[in-house]
């Protein structure tokens, strides 16, 4: 009985038919299984590299965004609205003659200097620098021509004063409120369009790892079945040959 049975597992330890007739010789069963689970392990590792890239690449738009184009239109948003505060304060002193509103107009000035610094460092591109520095200019001139304003007040030319606030510093006034809204209208854009991009690199983000996922299921299920026909199928095979050789 033992001399048939080691003749039967010799005969499931020969290359099946297709082998033979190949001339190729089969792989040892340890080195069938590190060859699935390499394969495996080989998958899986580009799918964590594809990853990894579309999260980098999410984070650099997301940070881009975040650190510039944001804080560019904030930035602008701020030096309009002190800007626009100093207005009323000029209309309030030429109007009542009270000094608070010259101290609050000196304070707006300063916070709008330091607005329009931050939105040049945050400037991705000439276009955002030059815009931003064609409203600061426009704005300092108008802020002189104020403090002209104010000095001739203050020395009792209230006449001429107005007159100035009314007529050429009026113009001023709207030169750099042009030159700002241009500046705004580019911070504006440049976030919408950081926006769209991020938005759009996290849909195409899920798409990919949703097909990368599939195609690692697939690959992974085709080696699976690899190894059940190269490992298991011999193995059920003696199972069966020695349970035919048991005695009754």
């Amino acid at each position: 009985m033992r001399r048939g049975l080691l003749a039967r597992v010799a005969v499931t330890d020969v290359p099946d038919n297709d082998s033979e007739l190949t001339g190729r010789r089969r792989l040892p069963m340890g080195h069938q299984v590190m060859l699935g689970l390499g394969g495996l392990l080989a998958v899986f590792a580009v799918a964590m590299l594809v990853a990894i890239f579309l999260v980098i690449g999410l984070r650099q738009g997301e940070t881009r965004l975040n650190d510039h184009e944001v804080p560019y239109a904030s930035a602008v948003a701020d030096a309009a609205l002190n800007a626009k505060g100093i207005a009323n304060d000029q209309r309030g002193f030429l109007l009542t003659g009270d000094p608070t509103f010259v101290d609050e107009a000196d304070r707006r000035a300063d916070a709008a200097r330091l607005s329009f610094a931050a939105a040049e460092r945050a400037a991705i591109n000439d276009g955002q620098r030059q815009a931003v520095g064609a409203a600061q200019a426009g704005f300092e001139r108008w802020i002189g021509a104020v403090h002209e304003e104010f000095a001739a007040f203050r020395a009792g030319d209230h006449e001429r004063a107005i007159a100035a606030s009314a007529g050429p510093d009026r113009e001023l006034r709207k030169t750099y409120e042009q030159a700002l809204a241009g500046a705004q209208t580019l911070g504006d854009s440049s976030v919408r369009s950081g926006s769209s991009a991020v938005a759009a690199a996290s849909l195409r983000s899920v798409w990919i790892l949703a097909v990368g996922l599939l195609v690692v299921l697939v690959v992974g299920a085709a080696i699976a079945a690899w190894l059940i026909r190269s490992v298991a199928g011999p193995l059920f095979r003696l199972v069966d040959l020695l349970a035919a050789d048991l005695p009754l």
